[in-house]
Formats: structure tokens, C-alpha cells, sequence
């Protein structure tokens, strides 16, 4: 079904009309603007440093704050929607979003929030994760392709980072409520102000749903009624900041989470889960700490509680009945600098490290008030060093090169390297040419976790993967932008489950595809934009499903 919104204004809060017609210009200012000026867009996702889109090294998308408020999304599944290459699907468990780009699953996609991955050591992200509020974007950044180089570990496939609307962003208070389908109800609100000379931002965002409840004719037991996937959420992100310093303080909750089908593919009617999030950032950034140096520092710390509440049906009541109640918690805390030096003629260097603590501090699962084992208690290490380099050796033509060394305290370490050559062929022609290699760390639910539906393997290697791309982009007219990417990955020690239903590193998969997209700016107040994506995968034992091989968008 179709989902409807009606969007109404807290009359309290309501904004004036000068505010709104500003507002009204703003989208107006946005929708004229020329694609020539619009890929002169700076963004940072590709090299930690600010650069236009037309001399990133990866295939990059901006998605900001005015398009989503030209699209009507209402949360970051929404706004992803419309990228090439990136398919967002649902899990029978839950309804949890998986993001997976260029035909790999959402394990191989990194997801970050300002800058912070994510995903946790079992669910990646989240057992019950919902997503982010479209209210609380300011951008939304992202790779199609691999991102090991600068990220680490998941980035795979493509990288996403969600810039949310912090301190020094928010312009104006705003507030208001929004009814949709499936009986949903949410309220936000935006706060931005300046106090003793720091500036101040709020975002909140409050919502309950009865979830989409697809009707199910039989499940594993051959019973049939509704999977329910209602839920109430919570979104709450402060942030304070002056000159080169900035706090982030988030809080984010899932009540009341109906799962529907659980992981043995029985309906379950029971389960009212939990999960809760809160998490800290210190950031520093100065682009002129000393003559030809820039620095950069981070020290970011995340808890993660879940709670399955009254449990799940693993086995629906009868003779086999199983009730599962699951509990776990865990922390991350991790610090990374950076420094980026232009002492160099025509190159901008960047090199720095960091370490990763990640805890997963209490497991506990209780199988029909029996307590049994799911994951050990166990703490994962990481260190890191990175370097990279990008050096404009002529007039129109740049090459950047990096690495990134992890060590890892549970399976070793691993060297990513990168390279890109952006050409600028002609006024209006831009070609990339770009090589990347990239891994992803086993979960903890592939390497100790047994369910109903995956058994472990504690021998598991990291994945490995390689990609070839070249890209091209063509400016037509200053109305019409065109482009055109091929890509090639193939990934190693490729993780998927047997028969048995046991993780195995399972061989060799490969893909190739290609990506057709175009902007056309066609009149003052009318963008339109469409993609065409084709991609195939090599025959194997271990075909991915679910994912489609044609995709089409506008």
C-alpha cells in the first residue's frame, strides 16, 4: 500500500509567514540552480577532505536537506530510495531496513552517522533498528563502491554517511506533527540558538505506528494471519559548538517493537521488544592548526542495550514450543586523529590512526526459563593506520592514493589500498577511473550465535573483495547532467550459510553491472531525475536473493 502523509503544523509553533516564504525561496533557489553549479557541491565522504563531487575519487550522491524536503521522505529509507545502484528491502524479522548496493546484501554496505559506524558486534546495526528521521538530515553522503580504505571494515559495496542537522545548522525553531497510513503519529521538533558563543541545536523526533501488516496465507507451521510490525520510537540529538570544537549527545529508543515472523518463519504475536542508544562525540577540526596543517580529532563513545521483553516464538506454542527471551548490551568507544599537510606542491596529504574498543559486556538468553548460551561475553580490538594522497599532477588530471592498515584482536590484519584518476576530459566531461579493496570482519552472530535460523563458525576469515570502476559524467547543457558508471567486484572468502544452515567462507562471488543516470533541470521550479541500473552475479552455489538484478527510478 501506497503510504499518504498529511503534514500539520503545531499552531503554537507555527512559523511566520515571512519564515515561510524564505523557506518556499530557499526550495525555489535550490530547484533553479544550474547542474553545473550543483556538481560543483563540495563533499568530504571520499578523501575526509572537501573537495566537488566532479573531482571525488569514488561515484558519489549528495542527497541535502532541500531535496528531501522537495521529495516528502519522512525517514532515511525513504530518501535512499532514489540512488543508483542502492536497493533498500525489509526483513521478515522485525521489518528492519537492509541497505545493499550494486547486488551484495546490507552486510556489505557501511552505514554511518556522522561519521560513526553504525553497526554493533551481532546485528549490524541493530536487531531492531528503524532508521533516522528524515527531520533530523541535514545531508545525506554516499559512496557506490569500496570505502575500506579510509573506513574500514563493511564498506565493501558503498558507504553512507548521514550528516544530522547539529549546532551552528539550524536556523530557525520549527515544530509539528504528521499523521501517515498504518495509524502513525509523529510529532518533531528543531531548535537552533546561540548562547555566551556557542552555538546550540536540538532535533526531536516522536512517533508510534501500527507498522505495515502484511497478511501471511501460511507460515512455516502452515498457520496464516497478520505479521505485525508495529512500533513507538524515540529520536532525540543535542549538540553545542564553538570555533574548532563540537559535542554530539544522541539518544535514540524502540518501544513496544512487534517483530511478526521470527527467525524460524512462524508468526509471532507475542514479542514486544526493546532497544535503546545513546551515544557521546568530542570532535575537533581546523583546517589551519599551524602553517600548512590541518588537524583533525574524534573521541566517540556508544552504548547499545536490546530486549526481546516477552520473548520470542521460536517454535509456536505446542508439544516443541520454544520461548526465547533475549537480553544484550554493548559499548564502543573509539579515538582517531588525523593530520593533513599541503606543504607539497600540488598534493594534500592525509595520514593518521586510531583504536576501536568494542564490548559486548552482557549476553544473556533464556530458552523456556532455561538459561543457555547465544554470544560469549567477549571484547573486540581494532587499531588502525591510514595515508592517503592526492596530488594534482596537471592541469586536468588528479590522482589519489591511499591505504589503510587494521589490526584486529580476534583475526589479524588487513591491508586495503585505493587508487583514482579523475580526468577532466573536457569543459563538460569528467572520467574516473578508480581500483579499491576492501574486507568485512565477521559478526558476532556468524562466529558464536545459535538460532533457530544460523549456526556459528568460529573459523570464519574476513571477506575480501576488489573493484574495478570507471565512471563518467557529462554535462550536457546547464540543464541536463548525464552519467553513466561500470563497475566489476569480486569478493573472497565470501561468508553465506550451507545447507545446514552453518556460516561457512563459502568461495568466490563476482558481479558487474552498469548504472545509467540523469538530472534535468526542467523548468524553474521542476527538477527531474531517473536512474537505470543493470547488474549480474556469476553463477555459484551461493546466489544471493532478494536482491533485484534491474532497477529502474524517477
Amino acid at each position: 500500500m501506497k503510504k499518504s502523509r498529511l503534514i500539520l503544523l503545531l499552531p503554537a509553533l507555527l512559523f511566520s509567514l515571512p519564515a515561510l516564504a524564505d523557506e518556499e525561496q530557499e526550495l525555489q533557489q535550490l530547484l533553479s540552480m544550474s547542474l553545473e553549479k550543483l556538481m560543483t557541491m563540495t563533499v568530504s565522504i571520499s578523501t575526509n577532505t572537501k573537495q566537488p563531487i566532479s573531482k571525488a575519487p569514488s561515484v558519489v550522491s549528495v542527497i541535502t536537506a532541500d531535496d528531501i524536503r522537495a521529495t516528502g521522505a519522512t525517514d532515511l529509507m525513504d530518501v535512499l530510495q532514489g540512488v543508483p545502484g542502492l536497493y533498500v528491502r525489509r526483513n521478515q524479522f522485525g521489518f528492519k531496513p537492509l541497505i545493499s548496493f550494486r547486488g551484495t546484501d546490507g552486510t556489505r554496505t557501511l552505514l554511518m552517522i556522522n561519521g560513526a559506524p553504525a553497526k554493533d558486534l551481532v546485528w549490524s546495526p541493530g536487531i531492531f533498528w528503524k532508521g533516522v528521521p528524515a527531520n533530523a538530515i541535514e545531508r545525506v553522503e554516499i559512496i557506490r563502491g569500496p570505502g575500506s580504505a579510509l573506513y574500514g571494515s563493511d564498506a565493501s559495496s558503498g558507504v553512507i554517511n548521514v550528516v544530522t542537522k547539529t549546532a551552528g545548522k539550524i536556523q530557525q525553531s520549527e515544530a509539528g506533527v504528521r499523521l501517515a497510513s498504518f495509524n502513525t503519529q509523529a510529532a518533531w521538533l528543531q531548535h537552533g540558538t546561540e548562547w555566551n558563543g556557542f552555538d546550540i541545536g536540538l532535533t526531536v523526533d516522536a512517533s508510534t505506528t501500527d507498522g505495515h501488516r502484511p497478511t501471511i496465507a501460511s507460515d512455516r507451521l502452515g498457520s496464516s494471519g497478520e505479521a505485525r510490525y508495529g512500533w513507538d520510537g524515540q529520536d532525540i540529538r543535542f549538540s553545542i559548538a564553538k570555533e574548532h570544537w563540537r559535542l554530539l549527545a544522541d539518544y535514540t529508543r524502540n518501544r513496544n517493537v512487534e517483530v511478526g515472523l521470527t527467525g524460524g518463519s512462524y508468526l509471532d504475536p507475542l514479542t514486544r521488544a526493546n532497544d535503546s542508544q545513546t551515544s557521546l562525540a568530542l570532535l575537533y577540526a581546523n583546517e589551519t592548526f599551524a602553517k600548512d596543517w590541518g588537524l583533525n580529532a574524534e573521541l566517540r563513545y556508544r552504548d547499545m542495550e536490546y530486549s526481546s521483553g516477552t520473548g520470542f516464538w521460536e517454535y509456536p506454542p505446542g508439544p516443541s514450543q520454544l520461548l526465547s527471551e533475549l537480553n544484550s548490551a554493548e559499548r564502543r568507544i573509539n579515538f582517531e586523529a588525523s593530520a593533513l599537510y599541503r606543504g607539497f606542491r600540488n598534493h594534500a596529504l592525509r595520514m593518521g590512526g586510531g583504536h576501536v574498543w568494542q564490548d559486548l559486556y552482557y549476553s544473556r538468553q533464556i530458552d523456556n526459563g532455561v538459561p543457555v548460551s547465544f554470544v560469549p561475553e567477549k571484547l573486540r580490538k581494532n587499531g588502525y593506520l591510514f595515508v592517503q594522497d592526492v596530488w594534482n599532477f596537471s592541469k586536468d588530471w588528479e590522482l589519489t592514493a591511499g591505504a589503510r592498515y587494521d589490526d584486529y584482536s580476534d583475526f589479524g590484519g588487513t591491508l586495503n589500498p585505493r587508487l583514482a584518476l579523475v580526468w577532466q576530459t573536457t569543459d563538460k566531461l569528467s572520467t574516473k577511473l578508480m581500483y579499491g579493496k576492501a574486507f568485512r570482519a565477521p559478526t558476532f552472530l556468524e562466529l558464536y550465535a545459535t538460532t533457530t535460523a544460523t549456526k556459528p563458525n568460529n573459523n570464519l576469515k574476513p571477506e575480501r573483495s576488489q573493484t574495478w570502476e570507471l565512471s563518467f559524467s557529462y554535462a550536457a547543457s546547464r540543464q541536463l547532467e548525464l552519467g553513466l558508471n561500470l563497475f566489476d567486484t569480486q569478493i573472497t572468502n565470501f561468508i553465506a550459510q550451507d545447507a545446514a544452515l552453518k556460516y561457512q567462507n563459502a568461495g568466490e562471488q563476482k558481479f558487474q553491472g552498469i548504472e545509467l543516470e540523469a538530472d534535468w533541470l526542467a523548468a524553474r521550479t521542476l527538477k527531474l531525475s531517473g536512474n537505470l541500473s543493470y547488474r549480474k552475479q556469476e553463477s555459484t552455489p551461493f546466489i544471493l536473493y532478494g536482491v533485484p538484478t534491474k532497477e529502474a527510478y524517477l
